[in-house]
């Protein structure tokens, strides 16, 4: 019985799947050193995995994945950010999203 095709699947599915995890796994030790090179607290790290994950978050988002902080507590934490130069805001009042710079 011939596996040829099988195997092909196969090795591309893991090669595919490989990849992702390296991907992820560089993000991760990025945002571990970012944190630690500038004492992030648990939210702006929080905040700050989110941007590497996504090209552009509205502060909703970042709220959600905070539960029990004001909006006022992330848009400080998120402003310690962009004074660190690690986002950036786009827009303007309601329409204004964070951008992390890569």
């Amino acid at each position: 019985m011939d596996m040829t095709g099988w195997l092909d699947y196969f090795i591309t599915g893991l090669e595919t799947q490989m990849t992702a995890v390296k991907k992820r796994g560089e993000q991760v030790i990025r945002r571990d050193v970012l944190v630690q090179k500038h004492n992030l607290n648990e939210r702006q790290a929080t905040a700050l995995d989110l941007l590497m994950k996504n090209t552009s978050v509205h502060i909703s988002e970042i709220e959600e994945l905070c539960s029990g902080v004001t909006r006022r507590t992330v848009q400080r934490d998120m402003n310690g950010l962009i004074e660190l130069n690690l986002v950036r805001i786009t827009g303007s009042a309601r329409q204004s999203n964070y951008e992390f710079i890569k």
